[in-house]
């Protein structure tokens, strides 16, 4: 049985719940999108742009509808809760939904990086990578 798929709360008020639960977090400009390909959530957390979509398919009746909400809402719930627990900080809870500057998620990001990884067994080039540090005119360390 999936999650939820008997609720008959209303997306609307599910929608509702995650507004008042992101906000409660101290989440700014929060947002949510139903939309009839997936569930949106945006919001400013920790001075990060975090954005969580949830694919609906396409020919998704209201009842599968109100059972990917209350599945988002839960999964949210969860993420609070790591988060002031002290099990997670908010960057670990969110790390693969943070919008990165070319609008695509951490986790867009990462994802085909990851599976290289593991397809060849070795780390993946290290974006963050510092240059070595500048060396004098003679040659040597300064």
């Amino acid at each position: 049985m999936a999650y939820a798929e008997t609720t008959k709360v209303p997306v609307a008020q599910t929608r509702a719940e995650i507004e008042k639960l992101l906000k409660a977090a101290k989440a700014e400009r929060v947002i949510t999108i139903d939309d009839p390909l997936e569930a949106t959530v945006m919001c400013m957390l920790a001075g990060r742009l975090i954005k969580i979509l949830v694919p609906i398919a396409g020919n998704a009746n209201d009842q599968v509808r109100r059972a990917r909400w209350r599945a988002l809402l839960l999964t949210i719930k969860a993420k609070r809760e790591a988060v002031e627990s002290g099990i997670e900080t908010i960057e670990q809870a969110f790390l693969s939904h943070v919008v990165l500057p070319d609008g695509r998620t951490m986790g867009e990001w990462a994802e085909p990086a990851l599976q290289l990884a593991y397809e060849r067994g070795q780390m993946p080039n290290d974006p963050l990578r510092l240059p070595a540090p500048s060396t004098s005119a003679g040659g040597k360390d300064a």
